[in-house]
């Protein structure tokens, strides 16, 4: 469950000095008239500015979602106390749960969705992260070391496990060869422009560790 946000900045153009060759009546017409429509503008800036309901479009559009979100989690919660082996509708209750925060019973659904195909790579890399929000690193770890082991070209398991095992774990050796793997398989993409660094910085870590631990001896 990983996004690129990829942002654009807009050059503007300078704008050159004009040159200040007018008379004074012009100028002075100028003033006037640029000093009333700014007048003008301000005012038409406060009353934007505290028109009632202004930044509630926004708000109303997350909790219409929200309301949606929970809506269709009932639904499958129904459709599955009639046919419990429906497959299709475990995985998007498990998706459900893990978007309005529901780590738990996320965990719970995307477990019974692996009783029935135990090798869903894309469940089990959910699963992980579910636990990871729970605040189970070792729980999470296993959940992407058994996505790997149901399909090795599953490059997300190892992004996602390199990065508990080095955050949350401190476990710098075992994120380095995740990472490594992972960078053989994704290719050129977002994430392994991400990661790159992130593998020589951990190669620098671990090298030093041995030198540290023979200092203090």
């Amino acid at each position: 469950m990983c996004r690129t946000v990829i942002s654009f900045s807009k050059k503007v153009s300078g704008v050159k000095s004009v040159k200040t060759t007018r008379g004074l009546a012009y100028l002075v017409c100028a003033f006037m008239a640029g000093f009333v429509a700014g007048i003008v503008f301000s005012a038409w800036k406060l009353e934007k500015a505290e028109a009632p309901g202004h930044e509630k479009p926004i708000a109303q559009k997350e909790q219409n979602g929200q309301e949606q979100l929970r809506k269709r989690i009932a639904g499958l919660e129904k459709m599955l106390s009639v046919n419990p082996n429906n497959l299709r509708a475990l995985v998007q209750l498990g998706n459900d749960y893990f978007d309005i925060q529901s780590y738990d019973k996320a965990v719970e659904t995307y477990g019974k969705a692996l009783k029935i195909d135990p090798k869903d790579a894309d469940v089990l890399t959910d699963m992980g992260i579910a636990y990871r929000r729970m605040g189970k690193p070792q729980e999470a770890v296993a959940a992407f070391r058994s996505a790997v082991d149901a399909d090795p070209q599953h490059a997300l398991a190892l992004f996602n496990m390199g990065i508990v095992l080095r955050d949350d774990l401190k476990d710098y050796a075992s994120a380095l060869k995740a990472w490594e793997t992972f960078l053989e398989k994704a290719g050129e993409t977002p994430h392994a422009v991400m990661v790159r660094p992130w593998v020589e910085q951990l190669r620098a870590k671990v090298s030093e560790s041995p030198q540290r631990q023979e200092s203090k001896e």
